[in-house]
């Protein structure tokens, strides 16, 4: 008997685990005011993971039904995951008309590696740049930039709200977006390309440290996509939108202004936190129909808690 007593407790903690994984993972399907739950929808990949691990130890302990049970769930997760890295509708062919390269990079407000940040830009040379959480202090800092980019709108802030636009392509009607009254969500910009005139919104969200920080997330989100629907024109929207592809939070961008993500057949790209492939893709690039989108790519860290992003367009 005393024998047994030891044996059985890896069983109990493997199903306890499983059990608490399954509540945590069908919370985080679910609609709801929690603000631990929604910020949980943004990791299926990662249940996809630790339930593989349940299964792993539930059928070392003998219980091959919950194993199976563990998997069947880790594959219900990973489902959700599959699809951004076999659909490459957005990408054109070799023999496709001029495109355009855009980075974007929460730079944190707080980071002083400038540098990097410079010689990231001077390597990939894109068309078009987009910096979100500078300061003062960045803006001085990166004044090479605005000889490298002719044309350039700043909008900085001492927090984490301050945005600044570079560009090679001439640049229109240049202004700040008052996402439902807050100041600094977002600015736009008009570019002029050799096709024709794209928009460019670059916005950061409120992060979802609450849950009426969450509310007050969404309904940017839903704004954002609301502003875009409303504007009928060719449109970029970039950002570090505090938000993945997961998260109820994300649908406007697809369901009310029929956005498509730079990510697709690329996989999903994580850039927060800034640590190897453990994070999840908050950070986005996406375009209306009207502009397609390829080449996505997940750039090295510049010392921010979030990467760079990459991708490249062209008006269709």
């Amino acid at each position: 008997m005393t024998n047994r007593q030891p044996a059985r407790r890896p069983a109990r903690l493997a199903v306890t685990a499983a059990v608490l994984l399954l509540v945590a993972y069908a919370g985080s399907r679910l609609p709801g005011p929690f603000a631990l739950l929604d910020n949980l929808s943004n990791f299926p990949a990662h249940f996809a993971v630790a339930f593989l691990a349940c299964a792993a130890l539930l059928a070392w302990c003998g219980r091959r039904a919950l194993a199976w049970a563990a998997i069947a769930a880790a594959g219900i997760a990973i489902a959700q995951v599959l699809p951004w890295y076999v659909d490459r509708a957005g990408d054109l062919p070799a023999a496709a008309p001029p495109h355009l390269k855009l980075l974007v990079s929460n730079v944190y407000y707080g980071n002083g590696q400038y540098h990097r940040v410079k010689q990231l830009v001077a390597e990939e040379d894109p068309d078009v740049v987009g910096l979100i959480e500078v300061n003062d202090g960045w803006l001085r800092r990166l004044a090479p930039l605005r000889a490298r980019y002719p044309h350039h709108f700043e909008v900085p802030d001492e927090s984490h709200v301050g945005l600044a636009l570079y560009s090679r392509l001439p640049i229109t009607d240049a202004r700040e977006v008052r996402i439902k009254g807050e100041a600094k969500t977002a600015i736009t910009a008009t570019l002029v390309t050799a096709a024709g005139e794209i928009d460019l919104l670059l916005a950061h969200p409120t992060s979802p440290v609450s849950a009426q920080a969450i509310r007050r997330r969404n309904a940017q989100i839903e704004a954002l996509a609301g502003y875009v629907r409303d504007s009928g024109r060719p449109t970029l929207l970039a950002g570090d939108l505090n938000v993945t592809m997961w998260n109820p939070g994300y649908r406007p961008l697809e369901d009310v202004a029929q956005m498509h993500n730079a990510r697709a057949g690329h996989g999903i790209g994580p850039t927060w936190p800034a640590i190897g492939r453990l994070g999840v893709p908050i950070d986005h690039i996406l375009a209306t129909p009207d502009v397609r989108l390829r080449r996505f790519r997940l750039l090295r860290p510049v010392g921010s808690d979030h990467r760079p992003i990459a991708a490249e367009f062209s008006l269709r």
